[in-house]
């Protein structure tokens, strides 16, 4: 069971550290002035779904678990069953990793880095052999 105590100023400063590394990112740097560039004079809507997608959807997550006092997702979804707790559990943490996050890493070092010294034909060859390169190192670091 969660302790029941009053935090700290030190303890705001930590979970509020936290938050903004956990949300805050590069895509939340430069996304919203490329959106706004692309969304042109319909820059309210963009600027809104931003908003909703970007900041109120990880907020109230945020806000779920510490309402609920849940210790994790699978917390989250028992209520629901056990196997939906399960299935939600897997869904959200392949996301995290395997699916999305976890080879972002290789793309964006390959983009950044390697794809310009590289000709147009041999992209896909050279970000195959990168990505390879790059897993290794990372295993065996």
């Amino acid at each position: 069971m969660l302790e029941e105590r009053k935090l700290t100023k030190k303890d705001y400063v930590v979970v509020s550290s936290m938050l903004f590394a956990l949300f805050f990112g590069a895509g939340n740097l430069i996304f919203p002035l490329h959106l706004g560039q692309l969304a042109g004079s319909h820059w309210v809507p963009a600027a809104l779904g931003f908003l909703v997608t970007g900041v109120l959807l990880p907020l109230l997550s945020v806000l779920a678990i510490s309402i609920t006092r849940s210790e994790g997702v699978y917390d989250i979804g028992k209520p629901l069953g056990a196997g939906f707790a399960l299935i939600f559990m897997i869904l959200i943490h392949g996301t995290i990793g395997p699916l999305f996050g976890t080879p972002r890493t290789a793309t964006v070092s390959y983009t950044v880095g390697v794809a310009p010294l590289i000709p147009a034909h041999f992209q896909t060859l050279g970000l195959v052999i990168f990505s390879a390169v790059f897993f290794g190192l990372a295993f065996f670091l």
